[in-house]
């Protein structure tokens, strides 16, 4: 009995001996495999980061309408510069502190030496003039320079204010798909539920509170088309008391000379 437990002990002895030496082997391995690892990963981010392989060539600006491209590339500085060194979530955000008529931003990597910028712009709803230049004012109150080749916007009372320029923003986005909207010279408001537009022929159109615009709107080109027929033209249209239950409007017609 007593042989049988010693062969019993050192039978335990060696088998733990394996054990740790299958376990020393094993972290040996590890370590080198990770020490291996490391070497490689190492070696590769260096010549990621500095062969002139990955070097920009090539910068493709899109959705750009009133931000010029040149100003973009030109300010983003990255011609014959590391692709993979710069932040470009950090990038986007200088981009839009720039350039204020860029909404949102995304500039993305194109291995190995492309880089493109997707832009979404403000759209301007209405315009005015501030040191020569043109403003554009989109229905959030964002202001920004439009190009002078940007197509004409109606021009919007500066002196009114924040309530009343919300009206006007908030009608001129609602006439936006209605072809009258190409034909509007200007829009003031003296309240937020006195909206007055101007057309290109001076025609005045009260549109009161800036509501149910698709039904005003398709109303207010009936009568048009109905004056057209009888030759006449409108000098002046009040639509403050329109409803759909009671189309009630003032309209006056210009002098015939």
């Amino acid at each position: 009995m007593k042989r049988y437990r010693r062969r019993i002990r050192l039978k335990t002895k060696v088998e733990k001996s394996r054990r740790y030496k299958n376990i020393i082997v094993w972290t040996t391995l590890l370590l080198a495999a990770m020490l291996f690892v490391s070497f490689i990963v190492n070696k590769s981010s260096k010549y990621l980061l500095t062969s002139p392989f990955f070097n920009v060539k090539s910068i493709e600006v899109k959705g750009n309408n009133i931000v010029e491209k040149n100003s973009v590339i030109e300010y983003l500085n990255l011609y014959n510069k590391n692709i993979f060194r710069p932040k470009f979530k950090k990038t986007e955000i200088q981009l839009k502190e720039k350039f204020l008529a860029i909404k949102d931003v995304y500039v993305k990597r194109r291995i190995p030496n492309k880089i493109v910028v997707e832009i979404i712009e403000r759209v301007p709803l209405a315009e005015y003039k501030v040191a020569e230049k043109r403003v554009g004012i989109d229905e959030y109150l964002k202001l920004f320079v439009l190009p002078d080749d940007y197509r004409i916007l109606p021009k919007i009372s500066e002196n009114i204010n924040t309530d009343c320029k919300t009206a006007c923003l908030m009608f001129l986005k609602n006439v936006n798909a209605f072809s009258i909207y190409k034909k509007i010279k200007a829009v003031t408001s003296t309240a937020s539920d006195d909206v007055t537009f101007f057309l290109d022929d001076n025609c005045k159109v009260c549109i009161g509170l800036p509501d149910n615009i698709d039904n005003k709107i398709n109303y207010l080109e009936q009568v048009f088309s109905d004056m057209e027929t009888k030759g006449e033209k409108a000098e002046y249209i009040n639509m403050r008391d329109f409803s759909d239950e009671h189309k009630e409007i003032i309209v006056k017609t210009k002098k015939s000379i």
